[in-house]
């Protein structure tokens, strides 16, 4: 297949922007020439000017979230973070069951897909409804079509019983997950703040044989502090390991994370909705730490974290020249940068070789649009632009604005009865 008459975003070394060009796209996913002018082929597809670029990644974020949206609390609000998880999240996960877990993904999956997200790393949890949870998330996943990962979230939150079922689940799905498959696994733990020491070196201790990284939720609130020391002397974090938010941490404890070479998904949405903290995104990227950006279930529009990654930082910093190159770095080199390391996967540019994730996007620049000036364009004008297609590993997932694997209507009404009963047992 050959993609042609395309303004082309290629995020490759040279980050160069053809204003019209064509893109093969290999019978195996992978992309073959990226040249500019138009192709002859007769079958080429004409994207009649539209914007062509790799798809966006979510490097952390909650799928059984989904169901959670419109959901009544009843009582007064909960006041700070740890009643946050108590009052609603915690109760949420224990109500779920296999079902729920499906159609939340499936829902979130479709979400994504709309929003040009190609690529979504997801970490779960269902206390009642654990064995084979991540089965039906891998499930919803082949069925969309999009590519990712799972892991379920060991936690000592609900007891040890819990926890085992927890360190089983991970075991099981990362024991049958081939290498190289569009959908990977991790090694899911909550976060150091729920989970004890012994249950941290049985979750080591599984993991050896397996050499997976670790998925986990670290120093988000003032009570995880410390979590990334704790966490790096236990042996959790290392260069494959994906730790979300480091808000709460040191500068020695960003020395720890730039020494092990840890990844880190920055989530600004979830963090100004929970009221936690802003990362400080310039200190993390001054000791080379790679980080890119995730929604942690609050938005699967990844473009809007990062307008709200950039704006942050400004706003923490005090200065309006800061936030907007660490944003744009975590985003469209950072997450691409986490994939490639953690499941050796080449994707987020065009370029020959690298797997053909693509994203057209309905955008004709209304100014001169350059390598040069990117930025501006992204941020003000491609990240408002309505999405036509998507593509991943060489298929069409979405093609004018709607899934072509699935039915979204009869999804959407059953994710919708699957919520009304959650709700009641919620």
């Amino acid at each position: 297949m050959i993609l042609t008459n395309a303004r082309i975003l290629t995020f490759d070394a040279a980050n160069r922007v053809l204003d019209s060009g064509s893109v093969e796209v290999l019978a195996g996913g992978a992309i073959g020439f990226v040249r500019g002018g138009r192709a002859l082929e007769a079958k080429a597809v004409d994207l009649r000017g539209r914007l062509l670029m790799p798809a966006l990644i979510n490097c952390h974020t909650h799928l059984y979230s989904t169901l959670a949206r419109g959901i009544h609390v009843p009582g007064p609000p909960p006041a700070d973070f740890p009643a946050i998880l108590k009052k609603l999240w915690w109760r949420l996960d224990r109500a779920l069951n296999q079902e729920d877990v499906y159609y939340s993904a499936l829902t979130g999956l479709i979400d994504s897909a709309r929003c040009g997200v190609g690529t979504v790393i997801d970490h779960h949890s269902s206390p009642n409804a654990c064995a084979g949870s991540l089965d039906s998330i891998e499930r919803a996943f082949h069925e969309v079509g999009l590519r990712g990962a799972t892991c379920y979230e060991t936690s000592d939150r609900n007891g040890r019983r819990g926890a085992l079922a927890g360190i089983r689940e991970n075991v099981r799905f990362l024991e049958r997950v081939r290498p190289g498959a569009r959908v990977g696994g991790m090694f899911g733990l909550h976060a150091a703040f729920t989970l004890g020491d012994r249950t941290l070196a049985e979750c080591v201790e599984a993991n050896q044989s397996l050499g997976a990284g670790f998925h986990v939720h670290a120093a988000e609130d003032k009570c995880d502090r410390s979590a990334v020391h704790r966490l790096c002397e236990l042996g959790v974090l290392n260069e494959k390991s994906l730790a979300a938010h480091c808000i709460h941490v040191t500068a020695a404890e960003r020395t720890l994370l730039s020494r092990h070479r840890v990844n880190v998904a920055h989530n600004p949405q979830s963090n100004c909705n929970n009221a936690v903290g802003i990362a400080n995104l310039p200190a993390l990227f001054r000791r080379g730490i790679r980080v890119g950006i995730g929604s942690d279930g609050y938005s699967p529009r990844m473009w809007d974290e990062f307008k709200v990654a950039t704006q942050l930082q400004q706003v923490r910093a005090r200065d309006a020249r800061v936030g907007g190159a660490e944003a744009y770095a975590a985003l469209f080199s950072g997450n691409r940068e986490i994939v490639k390391q953690i499941w050796g996967t080449e994707i987020g540019r065009i370029a020959p070789g690298a797997r053909a994730d693509l994203l057209v996007v309905d955008y004709l620049p209304p100014t001169p649009l350059a390598s040069s000036n990117l930025f501006g364009h992204l941020l003000f004008g491609v990240s408002n632009a309505p999405v036509d297609s998507l593509m991943v590993d060489g298929r069409w997932i979405l093609r004018d604005g709607h899934c072509v694997n699935v039915d979204e209507r009869e999804i959407a009404q059953k994710a919708a009865a699957c919520a009304k009963a959650l709700w009641e047992r919620f």
